[in-house]
């Protein structure tokens, strides 16, 4: 080498040297590491960075920011909502475990693989050592920068999740646990149970002094450690807290602890239906697969006893087929069984063994193909072997699965070879379940009905059950009573709810009483039902609020009924979507008539439509639908609307379509509806037809009608007919029928009695019935009183009632208060009202307003 190339030698390797100077330096202002860096030997420049970028507390997060259990070591759930762990469930060894997490300790919990050690570690952490900073290291010889960290702050948590990978080269060493525990550090491990097994009977006869020195360090530090043993199969006590849970994950899995862990069944069973799911492929194990496809239809089909080997086998290939047969290249039987069977976890695999070469699909996989989308049917090769009735399995529980599936057909032949002498009528009876179970309620009656006559009490319960499905109301209540007569407490609730709905209420109290002696819970929430049809909402709440816990979809409509008759249309809303959510559609029609009452007309007839889309053939739907977009000006669609509920037999909407029509002036189209409406028997149509009559001034036919309805009292055709006789001209006669209407209780035929006093000049006389008509809340008549006490120069008086006029949209009363003002030289406040009124549409209010703009200028 020449002269110059050894001084560039020597330069580059002095700049790289200074180069990784003022690198180290940097990091070290910046996270407070010393990093030395010599000119030779020792580790590169790049692994000396590395180590301190390691040792700096802030490298590490807090246990508090990892907050995904996952991120541990937990094994995944299957994921909901993108959310890939379960609810935690307190573990029965929860309380000492808590009690030893505390500084300078050396906690391992130990157990079969998904007992649910991480996850138990993960949440105390969690619960008590939010603030310290977590090191999760990859090896041991990561592991080992920990006592460096602990240096610079006792609240460091070492993780060793699996901590036998930490025993294996390059191995964390004893020195270290020590040295963090003695700072006080915390060290949390995870250990399985068979390598804590193994770890403990190895001996120390390697030749080999590196193995015989591994063996010790384990040793050493597995002595270290405070033991806690964690049962894949979880207790009572911790089963009871899982069934609690709100999610569905966990209750599913809690359904199988009998046989499986269940962490470990959250925890293989993705893992397993991944495997199944990937078996199918060319040259992997299709076989495999087309046995577990098959055990999982038997599963599906009702057998919950294992099944044997040959019916898998002679099964199974209907399921090859369908993927693709001998191109899949199927692998032996022997090679199919022995990958089908291999554990994954613990227990878990895709074919579970039971004695004498019987197996079951892992249940995982049966719930996760029951539920998925796109499930297929269950073959009839799976089903001919079912139900040759040469297998001793539980065939009412095969006919309960068959129903679920809509094969009635096979149903049936389910229950026939359940056998048995049948002399309650017990497998007519379960026929009957089956057939309305699936919605095919002439079939439920048929076999409901055998079972009755031989006697069979809940079959003439469950016969009025399935005649409200069918709205044959008339025909469940007669059921409904036959059975509860006889002592069913179900029958007798189902009668109370009957008379409740036909508004009999002291016959449905009685019945809900038998209900709730027989200690029927339901019937606790029908009795509040009843204190809220009979308007005592402040009994029905504290029952309904009782009840919340266990019923809180039920409890939720008589709430929003509570709230809604207190005016909290706000509230009684949320009420109702709770209720709905827990599948009440008619929640939608209380729902709408608060948006109602909130004069959201559009909102109540947008929730009206969705109740529509659930029950079309129900005309209450149309008809509010109709009503609501009346109220909206929608007046086409709502013709529309009313049109299909009078076509799916709704007599109102005849009368309410011809209101509609006589309206907008297309007289005889309304007075053809009313006519119709009247044969059938609404009350309201007669008087609405004598209202069209007079308008038309064909006042004989509207007199001929209403004498009729006089002589049956209607309070409505007294002031109807005084209306007639004022257009007619006969005053005195006007007044006569008027004041009838008022002693009938009509106080709003007090407004037509004040206006002929009035145009009499008897203001005297016009008062008092302004003022009745004013209390029942006519905003006119509160106009014509304010008229009246203006002209008596009671000024304050007249200023209250235009006031009150206005509030109940009156707005003519705007420009009448904006002139009151005017004369007061209360400038501001009259501009104000006159405001109000040409807002709200009032053309005098409007004139005044802009000549009293142009007058000030503004």
């Amino acid at each position: 080498m020449t002269s110059e190339a050894a001084n560039r030698g020597l330069s580059g390797g002095a700049g790289q040297l200074i180069h990784a100077h003022d690198h180290a330096t940097s990091f070290q202002q910046e996270h407070g590491v010393q990093v030395y860096v010599g000119a030779g030997g020792g580790e590169s420049i790049g692994a000396a960075i590395t180590h301190a970028r390691l040792s700096s507390l802030s490298f590490w997060p807090l246990v508090g920011e990892v907050s995904d259990p996952v991120k541990w070591g937990v094994h995944p759930a299957p994921a909901r909502h993108q959310i890939r762990y379960v609810e935690y469930v307190d573990r029965d060894m929860d309380a000492e475990f808590l009690e030893s997490l505390k500084p300078g300790c050396f906690v391992l919990v130990i157990g079969d693989s998904t007992a649910g050690k991480s996850r138990t570690a993960f949440e105390a952490a969690q619960r008590l050592l939010g603030d310290y900073r977590v090191l999760m290291p990859f090896d041991g010889n990561e592991a080992g920068i920990a006592h460096e960290l602990v240096q610079h702050d006792p609240k460091v948590l070492l993780w060793l999740d699996d901590l036998d990978v930490f025993l294996a080269p390059p191995a964390i060493s004893a020195r270290v646990i020590d040295e963090i525990t003695n700072r006080n550090g915390i060290v949390l491990a995870t250990l399985r149970a068979e390598r804590f097994n193994e770890l403990s009977l190895r001996e120390e006869r390697s030749p080999f002094d590196n193995e015989r020195l591994l063996v010790r360090n384990a040793r050493q530090i597995m002595s270290r450690a405070e033991k806690f043993f964690l049962d894949r199969r979880w207790s009572q006590q911790e089963v009871s807290q899982a069934n609690i849970s709100s999610d569905p994950r966990l209750k599913d899995a809690v359904s199988h602890a009998d046989e499986y862990g269940v962490a470990e069944y959250l925890a293989a069973g993705p893992q397993l239906y991944d495997e199944w799911r990937n078996a199918w492929s060319p040259g992997s194990h299709p076989r495999a697969a087309a046995l577990v496809a098959s055990a999982i239809d038997f599963k599906r089909a009702g057998i919950n006893k294992p099944v044997g080997i040959g019916l898998l086998i002679s099964t199974h290939e209907h399921y090859l087929r369908e993927k693709g047969g001998v191109r899949l290249r199927p692998e032996t039987f022997e090679e199919a069984i022995s990958w089908a069977t291999s554990s994954l976890h613990a227990t878990t695999s895709l074919l579970v063994p039971y004695e004498a070469g019987t197996y079951k699909a892992f249940d995982y996989l049966v719930d996760k193909v029951a539920n998925s989308e796109g499930v297929t049917e269950i073959p009839d090769v799976v089903w001919d072997e079912v139900l040759t009735g040469e297998l001793e399995f539980d065939f009412n529980t095969v006919g309960e699965y068959a129903a679920k599936t809509g094969r009635t057909d096979l149903a049936e032949r389910a229950y026939r070879l359940a056998g048995g002498s049948d002399s309650q009528g017990k497998d007519a009876f379960r026929l009957g379940y089956v057939f309305s179970t699936v919605g095919n309620y002439d079939q439920a009656v048929t076999w409901y009905t055998k079972s009755a006559e031989n006697g069979n009490i809940r079959a003439l319960a469950n016969l009025g059950y399935v005649h409200v499905r069918k709205r044959d109301f008339q025909q469940a209540e007669k059921y409904f009573g036959e059975a509860a007569q006889k002592g069913d407490e179900k029958a007798a609730f189902g009668l109370a709810a009957i008379l409740l709905r036909q508004k009999r209420l002291d016959e449905a109290d009685t019945w809900c009483s038998v209900a709730e002696e027989k200690g029927l819970i339901d019937a606790s929430v029908l009795r509040a039902d009843i204190h809220v049809a009979r308007g005592n909402i402040d009994l029905a709440e504290p029952i309904y609020l009782g009840m919340q816990d266990r019923f809180p979809y039920k409890v939720a409509t008589g709430l929003g009924l509570v709230n809604m008759e207190r005016e909290n249309y706000r509230e009684a809303i949320s009420q109702f979507e709770t209720a709905l959510r827990g599948g009440d559609h008619a929640a939608l029609i209380s729902m709408a008539r608060c948006y109602s009452e909130l004069e959201n007309y559009e909102e109540a007839a947008s929730v009206t439509r969705r109740y529509i889309d659930e029950h079309p053939e129900d005309s209450t739907g149309h008809f509010n639908l109709a009503f609501y977009l009346h109220k909206a000006g929608n007046l086409e669609e709502a013709e529309l609307y009313y049109r299909k509920a009078v076509d799916l037999g709704d007599v109102k909407a005849m009368t309410n379509l011809a209101n509609l029509l006589s309206d907008s002036e297309r007289t005889e189209e309304a007075e053809e509806l009313y006519i119709a409406a009247i044969k059938e028997g609404d009350s309201k149509a007669p008087g609405a037809l004598a209202h069209l009559y007079r308008g038309a001034r064909r006042f004989s036919k509207a007199i001929r009608i209403l004498r009729g309805l006089i002589r049956e009292g209607n309070a409505a055709a007294f002031k109807e007919m005084g209306r007639v006789q004022e257009d007619l001209g006969r005053t005195n006669l006007a007044v006569l029928w008027l004041q009838k209407a008022v002693d009938l209780g009509d106080k709003n035929a007090g407004i037509r009695l004040g206006y002929i006093y009035e145009r009499r000049g008897e203001r005297k006389k016009a008062t008092p019935y302004y003022r009745i008509a004013a209390e029942a809340g006519d905003a006119h008549a509160y106009l014509h009183l304010g008229m009246i006490f203006e002209q008596r120069r009671d000024i304050d008086k007249a200023k209250e009632l235009y006031q009150q006029a206005f509030t109940l949209e009156d707005f003519e009363a705007a420009s009448r208060l904006g002139m009151l003002y005017l004369r007061e030289h209360d400038w501001q406040s009259a501009k104000d009202w006159f405001t109000k009124g040409a807002e709200k549409g009032d053309g005098e209010s409007k004139k005044i307003l802009m000549r009293v703009t142009e007058g000030d200028g503004n």
